[in-house]
């Protein structure tokens, strides 16, 4: 009898810290993506300002965790331009960060973990940020100079206007 009610009493000791400890912390979490309603958005933005531009441009979308939701290439991009479209995208996801960033601190010998770990620090990557969230990436490549990051970034301004930023919140 005794033994009963001592197991008894421990386990409703366990039982309300353990009630009192979940309560105390969340276990779940809400959190944003992006849809692939909207990757398909800022891929056809892109491919448009491209093709009104005479550029031949790829680019692609990907979650907060690098898998790709949209990717659209022009005619005549090489697979080059391809190929480092998706990798700017997931290097931009992975490093919560533009990949110019990268490609600066890379080049100053800041840092340059983004080479050994098989990113691309190029030029052309932007996180997306929504209500300080990331929500996923973009990437675009083939293009010349400058084209690749201004494809990118007016493509996330049509869909999203001003509800998403293209910089780490602070």
């Amino acid at each position: 009898m005794l033994n009963r009610s001592w197991l008894f009493a421990v386990t409703a000791t366990i039982a309300a810290f353990g009630t009192t400890a979940a309560a105390a912390q969340a276990l779940t979490m809400d959190r944003k993506f992006l849809t692939n309603y909207a990757a398909g958005r800022i891929v056809a933005s892109c491919m448009e300002i491209a093709a009104r531009d005479g550029e031949n441009i790829a680019i692609a979308v990907v979650d907060p965790y690098g898998n790709l939701l949209a990717f659209q290439a022009a005619e005549g991009v090489t697979e080059t331009g391809s190929m480092t479209a998706q990798l700017k995208a997931k290097t931009a996801a992975r490093w919560r960060r533009p990949t110019v960033e990268l490609f600066d601190r890379v080049n100053n010998q800041v840092n340059r973990a983004p080479e050994w770990v098989g990113d691309f620090p190029q030029p052309g990557g932007f996180p997306i940020y929504v209500e300080g969230q990331i929500v996923g990436a973009v990437g675009a490549g083939g293009g010349v100079g400058s084209v690749d990051d201004e494809c990118a970034i007016a493509a996330v301004a049509a869909v999203f206007g001003d509800t998403a930023s293209l910089a780490r919140p602070e």
